[in-house]
């Protein structure tokens, strides 16, 4: 499709960003005195009802209905296959856990996904990985292998998580559109940073940095590898010398604050959709848009059921598309 094929898909979108929640209520909220009128709000907001304190299912279903309207939008915004593809990746390692042990595979599976998880389920049954699509085919095949002859699921994990980001990066690339594109580089580089950092704290190995992380344009691989095996001290000054100094600050105030930091970083990116008005990079906004506020609700209905205080949530809240 050409940047005007959009147009439509584009003013849809526009409209439904009215219906964005804002810092307003958000904090609105946080304010709520407790799990069940935080929920009345939410209900009132045009969401839906859980099931008592299972609020994921209900906010797992809006990310779908998110998927389903820029789908019925525009059916060839192929690029946006960037988004949710990590979740197919999520399905891969429930396919593969669930051979391994025989529980059922299906309750762990997550949508939207590109391809279809029971046809995924049932190729990898009969060992014809030839037949699962090329972006994932490889990884499958790669990792059956290792939980097979080590037992190892977190050498699964830490193969199909990488994979997953490449694969990100990969299709955002064949959309041709910059703000995809610089996206995907960012969360790649923020992803490798977050896995380095935990292998360093648990003194992993080369070969295990050479399975969890990912090819990355900002900082070459190797580069980043090399820089983790020195330790914590010598990354993070490499890092700084690379031009990432606000990273390493955001490292040094605690995990939170740098979760916190690399989801605003992308949502930075990505709020340069709304001045776009032709092509994909406005429906990816929206995308990314809603499941931030899913993120922050998430964060504030747990934080309802565990009595987290509202200043500890406040600081845990990422920033908002609108």
């Amino acid at each position: 499709m050409k940047n005007r094929d959009y147009l439509f898909a584009v003013s849809a979108i526009r409209a439904n960003e009215l219906n964005l929640l804002k810092d307003s209520d958000m904090e609105q909220l946080i304010n709520a005195p407790d799990y069940k009128k935080a929920v009345g709000i939410l209900t009132e907001k045009g969401f839906g009802t859980p099931q008592g304190n299972n609020y994921s299912k209900m906010l797992d279903e809006e990310i779908e209905k998110t998927w389903k309207l820029i789908n019925e939008s525009a059916p060839e915004a192929n690029a946006l296959k960037t988004f949710i593809v990590k979740n197919d990746f999520q399905n891969l390692k429930a396919v593969l856990k669930a051979e391994m042990t025989g529980n059922e595979a299906e309750k762990y599976f997550v949508a939207p996904c590109v391809f279809d998880s029971e046809k995924m389920y049932k190729l990898i049954s009969e060992r014809k990985f030839n037949e699962l699509p090329e972006f994932i085919s490889e990884t499958a095949k790669k990792a059956y292998d290792a939980i097979v002859k080590t037992g190892s699921g977190q050498l699964c994990d830490i193969i199909t998580d990488a994979a997953a980001i490449e694969a990100i990066v990969s299709f955002a690339k064949e959309s041709g559109d910059g703000l995809l594109i610089k996206y995907a580089d960012e969360f790649c580089l923020l992803t490798n940073i977050k896995t380095a950092l935990r292998a360093i704290n648990t003194n992993k190995n080369r070969a295990f940095f050479e399975y969890a992380i990912a090819e990355n344009s900002i900082i070459d691989k190797q580069q980043l590898i090399d820089g983790a095996l020195k330790g914590r001290d010598e990354f993070l000054e490499m890092l700084s010398q690379k031009g990432l100094s606000k990273i390493v600050q955001a490292v040094e105030n605690g995990t939170s604050a740098f979760e916190k930091y690399c989801d605003d970083e992308l949502m930075a990116i990505m709020k340069k959709a709304k001045m776009t008005v032709f092509g994909i990079s406005p429906l990816a906004g929206y995308f990314i848009a809603r499941e931030t506020e899913i993120k922050c609700l998430r964060i504030i209905l747990s934080a309802k059921l565990s009595g987290v205080s509202n200043d500890i949530v406040r600081e845990r809240m990422r920033e908002l598309y609108v």
